[in-house]
């Protein structure tokens, strides 16, 4: 495990904290379990395939990743709690729900994903994965392989960034 993780620990527990109390009383919509464990399953999945120095402050967004859209935590919060890159992964995550009522979901997270920073699309990426295995909707599978395939031709990614996009459509297309 990474020295600057275990130096940080009580950074990324805050974060962990910070999303449970947030979300608490939230279910998820396809499993009915607390809303809590899909933040905290999207940090694993990020940590099992993330390395970087900033891994602390990359999991402190992940445990946040939905705060701003479903919960009334602001982005000043994270920010004086954490630091300014946690909160602005957490804002670059956030939807803009004008954008996607003008634009449509699909077409809104295609344009997202490819302009992101690459600190986010692993939160993004890993936030995907963990919804297309948790009971996604009909619509979610295909629409999620479009998504990728449109990810992959338009975005220079990662070695690992390319892994946990042939996850993705590995999972989806075991789903159809």
């Amino acid at each position: 495990m990474s020295r600057h993780i275990i130096d940080n620990a009580p950074l990324v527990v805050k974060a962990m904290k910070l999303a449970e109390k947030a979300h608490r009383g939230q279910k998820r919509r396809g499993s009915g379990l607390p809303y809590f464990y899909h933040p905290v399953t999207v940090a694993i999945i990020v940590a099992s395939f993330k390395q970087s120095k900033h891994l602390s402050e990359i999991l402190c967004a992940a445990f946040l990743h939905d705060t701003f859209d479903d919960t009334s935590l602001t982005f000043k919060q994270p920010a004086r709690m954490f630091t300014p890159l946690v909160a602005s992964l957490v804002q670059e995550l956030t939807n803009d729900e004008k954008e996607i009522a003008r634009i449509g979901k699909l077409e809104y997270h295609k344009k997202k994903l490819v302009g992101i920073s690459s600190y986010a699309l692993y939160i993004k990426l890993g936030d995907r994965l963990h919804n297309v295995s948790d009971n996604p909707s009909e619509k979610m599978v295909p629409e999620t392989l479009e998504l990728m395939e449109h990810l992959k031709k338009n975005r220079k990614l990662t070695k690992i960034q390319k892994t946990m996009v042939a996850e993705i459509i590995s999972i989806c297309k075991a789903k159809k």
